[in-house]
C-alpha cells in the first residue's frame, strides 16, 4: 500500500464505552472527593484573627511593638509588618519576627514611642505553606 492510499483508506469508527453504573458511581465519588479536598486547601491561607493595638482602636498609651494575630501559623521571613504614620513614613523598627511564647500565628514588630495620633499597620502575611494575604489597619493614639 502506498502512502496516498493509506491517507484516503477510511478510518474505523470509534464508539465511546460506556461505564457500568457502579464505575459511574466510583468516578462521580473520585470527583467530589477531589472537589472537596481543594476547598480545604483554601483555608490554608492565614488571615488576621486580632491585633494590639487592636484594629481601628485608641489606645491612651502608645505601645512599644504591635503585634498581629493570624489564623494560620507563619513564615516570618516571608511576612511583613510595617507601621506608618499619617504621612506614610515607617515609624517601625527592627525587623518582624514571630511573636515571643506564642503558637507561631503572632508576627511582631518594634515601634518607638509615638506621639498622638493615626497610625497605619500592613501586613503581608505567609502561611508556612507559602500562600500569602494582605492588609492594613489603622489606630490611633490619644493626645
Amino acid at each position: 500500500m502506498v502512502i496516498s492510499e493509506l491517507a484516503l483508506a477510511p478510518l474505523p469508527e470509534i464508539r465511546p464505552r460506556r461505564l457500568p453504573p457502579l464505575s459511574q458511581l466510583g468516578a462521580l465519588a473520585t470527583i467530589a472527593l477531589l472537589l472537596l479536598g481543594s476547598i480545604g486547601a483554601a483555608d490554608a491561607h492565614a488571615h488576621l484573627k486580632s491585633a494590639s493595638p487592636p484594629v481601628d482602636g485608641v489606645v491612651a498609651a502608645a505601645p512599644g511593638e504591635v503585634t498581629v494575630t493570624f489564623t494560620e501559623k507563619l513564615e516570618a521571613k516571608l511576612s511583613s509588618l510595617v507601621v506608618t504614620d499619617k504621612g506614610g513614613r515607617a515609624v517601625s523598627t527592627g525587623e518582624v519576627r514571630l511573636a515571643a511564647g506564642g503558637d507561631g500565628k503572632t508576627l511582631a514588630v518594634t515601634v518607638p514611642v509615638l506621639p498622638a495620633g493615626t497610625y497605619t499597620v500592613q501586613w503581608t502575611a505567609a502561611s508556612v505553606d507559602t500562600h500569602k494575604t494582605t492588609g492594613s489597619f489603622s489606630f490611633a493614639v490619644k493626645p
